[in-house]
């Protein structure tokens, strides 16, 4: 049964193939021919380009929603390439980028393709009268006539048409994935380019995190832990002079031990907090948010825990979102919201600050360190702050929970 509901499938889409391929081909070659013959008068050719430019660029979208619906392909839609040509000169110079751009091309060849292989099927429905009028011309001793010319040519086309859908559906399908989705080539350099972006990300991210364990060990503990030598130092030189000062030099070293302590320990959460391993994201954010001196509001909407790595990740980019909340957005409130989307899972910082994070020269805008972590997951961190606020940081990983 589905092979015959997918034989009927085939036979629609090449009925369409016929009318919308043919209704393609001839807009977009008067178009582009009108276009490149007019450029020398002047505004006419540009102004049609544009046209042209958008037409097959909503003719391609259009055929791969077609096919998507009717056929059940799964396309990927090519990387357009675009222009750097800001303001009102962009639609101009983006019309010119299409036409040198081999994806303009290879939807103009499907289109012309298609329209061919459903004039093919329209041409062996129409054989039934052609072949009913060549018999009954003839008149030759032996043919069949009246009625059963007819049904022979039924038989013959009810023989032929099957075949030549199941054909041309077949190839159809082929070039409608290889001519209106991204070529493998083009697909594979991105996923080249991702994963080299991920390995830099996590290369960047390593060494800035680093490089705040060693700012933290020599700001923190370190002086911490020298005073505490010195001053056992000096408790073991007046040990037997002075026995009431080492008492006061011991419970000063005593303090200062418990305080490198407390210390190391929110140096270890830096790193890795246990709280994350033992209950996962929302209640070591909930802890996160408790610390914050902006009020805090978490909702977590996950149907299971994320992989360790994708927790770590969260957990990290939004308690460094949270730190520049608290010490540059001015804010008065501030939530954090975790759902799980289609490909993975959207975390969203949102703040009523004034705004400006991520500008050139506001202080903690850069991000830098929460891209790094972000993108080594192979995910994406955007910022939504105009000068004023509200301020939205958005993180996108993706994660099969």
């Amino acid at each position: 049964m589905q092979k015959v509901i997918a034989l009927w499938k085939s036979a629609v889409d090449l009925l369409f193939d016929a009318l919308l391929g043919l209704i393609w081909v001839a807009l977009l070659v008067t178009l582009f021919v009108t276009a490149v013959g007019t450029i020398p008068a002047g505004g006419v050719g540009v102004l049609l380009l544009v046209i042209a430019s958008a037409v097959a660029r909503g003719a391609a979208q259009s055929e791969r929603l077609r096919a998507v619906a009717l056929l059940d392909l799964a396309i990927t839609p090519p990387t357009r390439k675009t222009t750097r040509v800001t303001g009102l000169r962009r639609p101009f110079a983006q019309a010119f980028v299409d036409m040198a751009d081999p994806v303009t091309w290879r939807a103009l060849t499907h289109h012309l393709v298609s329209a061919v292989l459903g004039c093919g099927f329209l041409g062996i429905l129409a054989a039934v009268p052609f072949f009913v009028a060549i018999v009954r011309t003839a008149n030759l001793p032996g043919l069949p006539s009246g009625t059963a010319t007819w049904v022979v040519a039924g038989v013959v086309v009810l023989a032929l048409a099957p075949l030549y859908v199941l054909g041309a559906g077949m190839l159809d399908r082929l070039l409608t994935v290889a001519l209106l989705g991204a070529s493998r080539t083009v697909a594979l350099q991105e996923r080249i380019d991702t994963l080299a972006s991920a390995r830099q990300g996590a290369v960047d991210a390593a060494s800035t995190e680093r490089q705040r364990i060693e700012r933290d060990l020599h700001d923190g503990v370190q002086p911490r832990l020298v005073a505490l030598a010195m001053t056992l130092g000096m408790a073991r030189s007046r040990f037997d002079s002075d026995p009431a000062a080492t008492r006061e030099l011991l419970d000063q070293a005593h303090r200062d031990a418990k305080e490198s302590i407390t210390e190391l320990r929110q140096l270890a959460r830096g790193i890795h907090p246990a709280i994350l391993t033992d209950r996962g994201l929302d209640a070591a954010l909930s802890a996160v948010a408790a610390r914050n001196v902006i009020p805090t509001t978490v909702d977590v909407a996950l149907i299971g825990r994320p992989r360790p790595e994708i927790e770590a990740v969260l957990y990290f980019a939004v308690a460094e979102a949270l730190t520049n909340v608290a010490k540059h957005s001015g804010a008065s409130q501030c939530t954090v919201t975790v759902a799980q989307v289609r490909d993975g899972v959207r975390t969203v910082v949102w703040d009523d600050g004034h705004g400006g994070a991520g500008s050139e020269g506001h202080p903690g805008g850069g991000l830098s360190g929460m891209r790094d972590r972000v993108r080594a997951a192979g995910g994406t961190l955007s910022t939504d702050s105009p000068v004023g606020g509200p301020t939205l940081v958005t993180v996108e990983v993706p994660c099969a929970l």
